[in-house]
């Protein structure tokens, strides 16, 4: 595993232990610190299981004014005319992309 992942994991383990707070803003504080690491901890599973590294280049696909318009991935079959693409389904499905989506390439 991961020793990121080992050592937010232990600290995780460690916060949820405590059970006593000096005040209500304590304890509020402290939740919202578990959730930090536990949502830090789901991040770098998703980033270790697409290969995501701090190497990948990720872009935010611009805004358009119009809100029915959406992106499609598509296969351009070696060919610069659109009447030649392919769009690509992920399992099986269309998959339409907004503005402000990411896209990130490994």
């Amino acid at each position: 595993m991961n020793p990121a992942i080992e050592n937010l994991t232990s600290y995780l383990q460690q916060l949820e232990q405590i059970e006593e707070f000096d005040s209500l803003e304590a304890k509020a504080e402290h939740i919202g610190k578990i959730n930090l690491i536990k949502n830090a901890i789901g991040q770098l599973h998703l980033c270790e299981m697409y290969g995501i590294n701090s190497g990948s280049l990720v872009s935010v696909l611009p805004e358009t004014e119009n809100p029915n318009f959406c992106y499609l991935v598509v296969h351009e079959n070696e060919s610069s005319n659109p009447a030649d693409w392919e769009e690509v389904r992920f399992d099986g499905r269309q998959v339409s992309l907004a503005g402000g989506d990411l896209i990130i390439r490994k």
